[in-house]
């Protein structure tokens, strides 16, 4: 029974030196050749970057795993799968699949060019999350009956949790979003966990709870300083942290990416945090034909980098500059960084960066520029990085019971087309400045939204003003003061039904277009003063109001107004018409 096996390594090991396309000169790389056997239920892991070894000899390169299931283990020492500076390399899994035991990223890219992987999909052999039913809650404890699928000890963290309702299998309306609660867990008997928290508990009895044992950390894919990286039919059931990260990449390309639990599981989550996180990235970030289901955070955040705050100016051309966590986001040489105040966000200049220096761990960077610098740049002034941002094309995804929003865009240059979003808890897109807390930079213009549907989303943690928005939200959590944070904004031909606050929320937009919109059941029971209208807009100016369709007869108990203006709307600047029901 075993002859057959050995001629498949003996053919695979001679296949590494032969070319499989002799006018590319491509080099076949087989996981078998090196140990990797699909379907025996061994460690694969030291086959697997044996294999990666050989593909770091010469490209271009292809790796190839035969179809079946592999066992990869966390060996302590970084991610599973890690290439640096390497060109041309194709990953194929042949619809293979990846089993992940302990929390590790998969896949990690740095400084690599042209790196295609295709037809895989990667589980966690335990999720990094628990489901199961409480059975008991009082004082500051609550205790679950976890299902015998997630297996659990004494000592288990847990760094989030959220309730659900057993009947839709939803998050809970208006339920519970906890991170960094949870002081202890005890194991009370087989499959009972008692949850101390560092409050009291509000949670009920018989609801079902989510707990998130991981949060943030990992990812099943990391790439930073590539280009040229495309991810097609790609299957991401779990993972403890991020489905797909992208920092100072040029051109990412994912088609049917999807990152979704694992059929016929019962599992409600699939990433415990973002599907897809992509920062500071240029070229074209290409988003088409992917479901994003059941994470714990965003399906997409898109953003040009972080903010920095200015915290002291040496000279007429330098300042040190810091983020306000602490994360580090520098500039390179020939970075264009605008310069805003922090109570108006508004940029007031632009400055060409010579030469950025780390000083120090907590992140103080000492930023030159290339001339001087205007007299009015002031400590606590915010620096965005206007260089790092990409052109987005979004199309024909599918959102779907995931905690918080759809996609955060903080970016320029945006199409957002054919989307479907169901049971956000947050919102479905948000055009997007916050600088209370993340500090996630910029602006954005030229933003497109259109022919999109969204339902049931922006009912729980964390709720906001909107299910489709372009606003922000300034430091100490004010509203923006005036337009131009965001301009050239079109939201068109979308469709929203239910929403307990706002169906549209524009704040400090300067050139709008919402144009053959309808909304339905919006305001059903608003938690914010702009969730009582249908369409709320401040802070704007130059704004086309056409076609949109909102009948007052269709909307929630407690709408107050359709439209509503509020403070800062230069009204003058506003067309109306051809609205049903306004």
């Amino acid at each position: 029974m075993y002859a057959p096996i050995i001629g498949v390594i003996a053919i695979s090991v001679l296949s590494l030196a032969l070319p499989v396309d002799s006018a590319k000169t491509s080099r076949l790389v087989d996981v078998a050749a090196f140990g990797a056997m699909p379907n025996d239920d061994k460690d694969d892991t030291a086959a697997v970057q044996a294999a990666l070894e050989e593909c770091k000899k010469g490209s271009p390169v292809t790796l190839r795993f035969p179809r079946g299931r592999y066992k990869l283990t966390n060996t302590g020492k970084g991610p599973l799968i890690a290439l640096n500076g390497i060109d041309d390399l194709t990953i194929d899994g042949n619809d293979s699949e990846l089993i992940i035991d302990g929390p590790t990223t998969v896949f990690s890219f740095g400084s690599c060019r042209k790196v295609i992987v295709r037809n895989l999909k990667i589980d966690w052999a335990r999720p990094p999350f628990s489901q199961g039913k409480v059975i008991a809650a009082e004082g500051n404890h609550f205790d679950v009956e976890v299902f015998p699928e997630y297996p659990v000890s004494a000592g288990m963290s847990v760094g989030a949790l959220m309730d659900v309702d057993p009947r839709t299998k939803l998050y809970k309306r208006h339920g519970l979003d906890l991170y960094n609660c949870v002081t202890s867990t005890e194991l009370l008997g087989p499959q009972v966990l008692r949850v101390n928290l560092n409050h009291q508990t509000t949670i009920r009895p018989g609801v079902w709870v989510v707990l998130r044992h991981y949060v943030y950390g990992h990812a099943a894919f990391y790439c930073e300083r590539c280009s040229d990286i495309k991810v097609e039919n790609v299957t991401v059931y779990t993972v403890p942290g991020m489905g797909f990260i992208g920092k100072h990449c040029r051109n990412i390309a994912l088609e049917k990416f999807d990152v979704v639990p694992r059929p016929n599981t019962g599992r409600l989550m699939s990433a415990t945090a973002d599907a897809l996180h992509l920062s500071g990235n240029t070229g074209r970030l290409t988003i088409r034909n992917c479901e994003f289901t059941g994470m714990g955070d965003d399906a997409a955040n898109i953003k040009m980098g972080l903010f920095l705050a200015v915290r002291e100016r040496v000279d007429d051309r330098t300042v040190l500059a810091s983020h306000n966590l602490q994360i580090l986001d520098p500039p390179e040489p020939g970075n264009v960084m605008e310069f805003s105040r922090p109570d108006v966000m508004v940029p007031y200049a632009k400055a060409r960066v010579s030469k950025c220096e780390v000083l120090s761990k907590d992140g103080l960077q000492r930023i030159e520029f290339t001339r001087p610098l205007p007299t009015e740049v002031a400590i606590d002034d915010m620096l965005a990085n206007a260089s790092r941002t990409a052109k987005v094309r979004i199309s024909n995804c599918v959102v779907r019971n995931n905690r918080a929003r759809g996609f955060l865009i903080q970016n320029r240059d945006v199409v957002v087309d054919g989307c479907r979003f169901e049971n956000c808890t947050s919102g479905g897109v948000w055009v997007v400045m916050e600088t209370t807390y993340f500090c996630e930079a910029g602006g954005s213009r030229d933003v497109f939204v259109k022919n999109c549907t969204f339902d049931n989303c922006n009912y729980g943690g964390p709720i906001g003003e909107c299910v489709l928005g372009a606003y922000a939200v300034l430091r100490g959590n004010k509203r923006p003061p005036q337009p131009r944070l965001h301009s050239s904004i079109v939201f068109e031909n979308n469709v929203i039904r239910r929403s307990d606050n706002a169906g549209i929320c524009i704040m400090g937009v300067d050139g709008l277009v919402l144009r053959g919109n309808t909304i339905e059941w919006a305001c059903e029971n608003p938690t914010w003063p702009e969730g009582k209208s249908a369409i709320y807009i401040m802070s704007s100016r130059n704004v086309v109001l056409e076609k949109n369709t909102v009948n007052p007869k269709l909307q929630g108990k407690d709408l107050n107004r359709v439209v509503n203006y509020g403070p800062g709307c230069d009204t003058a600047t506003f067309t109306i018409r051809g609205n049903e029901g306004f």
